[in-house]
């Protein structure tokens, strides 16, 4: 009612609340959780529109698992659904429902996983970079390969964009991307050799596979001290502290354009 230019004050006293308390609450960041669920929701409605509003919870919940490797119970899937006021068509879909995942410069993400090799085993590193920028966007790492690793990563890069769009209505730089829908998802061969990628998830091409090498050389020359490791703590430690200073370099310089071939 305040930002339809009701006084906040006598909205407050209307309403039985504090005008201390409101500003409070306008002025809360909002918490990791809620814009995990915003963003899930942005996700939930692109699958939608693109079914041409057929798609039920349940078949939402397969397109996030096959296009994304974001496992979410249908119950989950359903209350987003249910919040957002979204509904499926009954009845059988025919088999030319749209296919998700448009394949264009700026709405697609590399996604690659790594094994690096120390003594008391190996250390998995998975990346989600974008295809537009080449940038790293999220990251996870684990002592096992499998799509849980993904999952940790692509939720990661979620995460960071949900807060790059926050950063966007508040006028900080290089959140202008982060107002386009939710990408899709290419997985490198290596990330599929090791079974993370999902079940009918898109391969990348070439230039994705160009993309992850220079990633990973640009990795090594960055890295405090390059391996090998004496253990997969002191991987998990210089790896981070690498991802983290290169997520935060690509907020700072913000979009950019895709790069000439």
């Amino acid at each position: 009612m305040a930002s339809h230019g009701f006084p906040a004050r006598r909205t407050a006293a209307l309403l039985d609340v504090s005008e201390s308390g409101y500003y409070a609450w306008r002025a809360r960041t909002p918490s990791p959780r809620a814009l995990r669920r915003a963003w899930l929701t942005r996700l939930v409605r692109g699958i939608h529109r693109e079914s041409g509003a057929a798609y039920g919870y349940r078949r939402v919940g397969q397109e996030l698992r096959d296009r994304y490797g974001i496992h979410l119970s249908d119950t989950t899937v359903e209350a987003l659904m249910r919040a957002a006021g979204l509904r499926g068509r009954a009845g059988r879909l025919p088999a030319t429902a749209p296919a998700g995942g448009a394949r264009t410069p700026r709405r697609r993400w590399i996604v690659d996983v790594r094994a690096f090799t120390t003594p008391p085993g190996p250390l998995y590193a998975a990346v989600v970079l974008d295809a537009a920028s080449r940038r790293l966007i999220g990251w996870s790492t684990a002592a096992t390969a499998d799509r849980a690793l993904v999952h940790r990563a692509v939720m990661a890069a979620v995460t960071r964009m949900a807060a790059v769009t926050r950063a966007a209505r508040h006028g900080e730089p290089g959140a202008a991307a982060a107002c386009e829908p939710l990408p899709a998802c290419s997985f490198t061969a290596r990330a599929g050799s090791l079974g993370c990628a999902p079940v009918r998830a898109g391969v990348g091409d070439r230039e994705d596979h160009a993309v992850v090498a220079a990633f990973w050389d640009t990795v090594h020359r960055a890295l405090p001290a390059p391996p090998p490791w004496p253990d997969t703590h002191v991987a998990e430690s210089r790896l981070s502290t690498t991802f983290d200073r290169f997520a935060r370099q690509a907020f700072a310089a913000g979009p950019v354009s895709p790069p000439a071939p």
